[in-house]
């Protein structure tokens, strides 16, 4: 059965990169072969991870024996005139957007569809409002693909990834200035160099917005091996444990800096974090994901054919 997925393209995120990995799950399921068309705007924007996608594509939408929709991808269809019907349709959740009355999006959730949600945060969110089922599959990460990693009783760097609250990783860069190395990233980096820079780091200060579907990098950073302070961002509780893989300080500048300067001189502490986040990330493998989606996608096309 081909099942079309449907990508617009703007700018690089960690939704998009989890939308290709579900491509790929999809590919290596043998129940349903992925075709995706792009919109005419998505292929020229610089850093496009889909141009470089192998597998089948079209240029011209039209209608599918399934779907896989994530994102504003509904709208992408009602602008083609196309209605899945009774066709089966996996609606892949990542954030609270959906769940907000004033948004679009709240209003797709009548569809019928099988929702798969990347945390438990996002299915309690959304679950009153469906017009079919809600699964929860956590995020999981591809441990092969993580660069190498210098000991942690290495030279101290810390990282502050910003991307999403630049002027409060600069609040927090100046609070740590002089205290140890400060790698501070506040503009987009191609996922290679990103997790490159994490792994040089021994602590990663990571910022979320104030609420996220799961926010992955801390879970990157676990699997890395480094030290991990991050504040909750409420679809992050899933996964991260304050003092057992993480610190979760408020979020504020002097919170963050006063957490950083506590690992810094507490090197034990470190590297207990340490050793919990890669349990943790241990648990929450791609290989997971995949078999938990295939499960529920055997489930799901068998009972619409």
């Amino acid at each position: 059965m081909d099942m079309l997925f449907v990508r617009d393209f703007n700018a690089f995120t960690g939704g998009h990169l989890k939308f290709l990995a579900y491509m790929n799950h999809t590919a290596a399921s043998r129940l349903a072969s992925p075709i995706l068309y792009q919109t005419p705007r998505s292929r020229a924007v610089p850093g496009n991870i889909f141009n470089d996608y192998k597998g089948a594509t079209i240029d011209d939408i039209r209608s599918f024996p399934a779907y896989f929709i994530a994102g504003d991808d509904w709208f992408i269809l009602d602008e083609a005139g196309i209605d899945p019907g009774k066709a089966p349709v996996v609606n892949l959740v990542q954030g609270f957007r959906h769940a907000e009355p004033h948004n679009p999006l709240f209003a797709c959730l009548a569809r019928p569809a099988l929702r798969i949600c990347v945390s438990p945060a996002v299915a309690n969110a959304i679950r009153d409002h469906v017009n079919g089922e809600v699964v929860v599959i956590e995020n999981g990460i591809e441990a092969g693909s993580m660069p190498p990693t210098p000991l942690l009783d290495s030279p101290a760097r810390i990282m502050i990834a910003g991307l999403k609250n630049p002027t409060m990783a600069h609040e927090v860069a100046t609070r740590l200035n002089g205290v140890v190395d400060i790698d501070l990233i506040v503009h987009q980096l191609p996922r290679e160099r990103f997790l490159a820079r994490m792994a040089q780091a021994s602590i990663c200060i990571l910022l979320p917005v104030a609420a996220e579907g799961y926010f992955l990098p801390p879970l990157e950073a676990m699997a890395l091996g480094r030290g991990v302070i991050t504040p909750e961002c409420v679809g992050n509780l899933c996964y991260c444990e304050p003092e057992v893989n993480c610190l979760m300080p408020d979020y504020t500048a002097d919170a963050l800096a006063q957490a950083a300067k506590a690992l810094v001189h507490d090197a034990t502490r470190l590297c207990r974090l340490a050793m919990g986040g890669l349990k943790t990330a241990a648990r929450r493998s791609i290989d997971a994901e995949r078999a938990a989606y295939h499960a529920i996608l055997a489930r799901h096309i068998g009972a619409s054919s």
